[in-house]
């Protein structure tokens, strides 16, 4: 597998560009970051339409999510591959497909966890906010979205170790992420598919396991907000009051 890597790393990290299109791990990046960034201005409003005082925009928005979050991935992105042609043009790239895709799929699900963030903090908060005078638009800016985000970072980073594994889904459309980058290198070295592969999934591993342990990392930290800070010379356990 070294020789392997050697020679066809380059391949493997960026496709082949310049004298082709981008691919490879950097393709991948790329496909996960961009849907990520998309996903989560997405999944802010689709969770304030969820939490608006409008019971048609709640139906609404409910029945999209539910669509979202029912229909495999794979079928969604094939519905893309027709329709992003028709609104951007014949000579969309394929990347922005998988790009809008992710994002909208991924949205959907991060809704869900924002709402169970804004709603899992006390009635207080609210009720404070508005003593002091702030209207509901304020109070969720100011007050009650910073906190629930906080409390959502740990299946924000999860989320993106499953963009990571859903930018494979690239391949299918011609997308030159990769595991089509993997995928090809197979056909061209047929007898050596097995070290191939599990070059593939060492390099999945690589990317989110990393990911993985921050995130568990950051809901421990949240689940426990006490602090530690110093008086007179001893430490003192402080625990923050919602």
């Amino acid at each position: 597998m070294i020789d392997i890597i050697q020679t066809y790393g380059l391949q493997l990290l960026i496709g082949l560009y310049p004298n082709g299109p981008l691919g490879g791990l950097a393709a991948t990046l790329i496909l996960a970051l961009s849907g990520l960034l998309l996903a989560l201005p997405t999944g802010m409003l689709l969770a304030l339409a969820l939490i608006a005082p409008w019971r048609w925009l709640n139906r609404a928005v409910q029945l999209f999510v539910f669509y979202m979050r029912s229909v495999p991935l794979l079928v969604q992105l094939l519905w893309a591959y027709f329709l992003v042609p028709l609104l951007f043009g014949p000579s969309a790239p394929l990347m922005l497909t998988v790009i809008l895709t992710l994002a909208l799929f991924n949205g959907a699900y991060l809704s869900q966890a924002i709402v169970a963030g804004i709603r899992a903090l006390p009635r207080g908060q609210y009720e404070a906010a508005h003593a002091l005078g702030l209207g509901h638009g304020a109070t969720l800016r100011l007050v009650i979205i910073p906190q629930a985000m906080r409390n959502v970072t740990p299946s924000i980073i999860a989320q993106l170790v499953l963009l990571i594994k859903e930018t494979s889904l690239g391949s299918v459309i011609g997308v030159h992420e990769m595991s089509e980058g993997f995928m090809n290198l197979s056909d061209t070295l047929g007898n050596r598919s097995a070290e191939i592969f599990i070059l593939l999934g060492i390099s999945y591993f690589l990317l989110c396991y990393p990911l993985i342990l921050l995130g568990r990392y950051l809901e421990r930290r949240f689940a426990n907000p006490g602090k530690t800070v110093k008086v007179t010379g001893k430490p003192v356990e402080v625990t923050a009051v919602a």
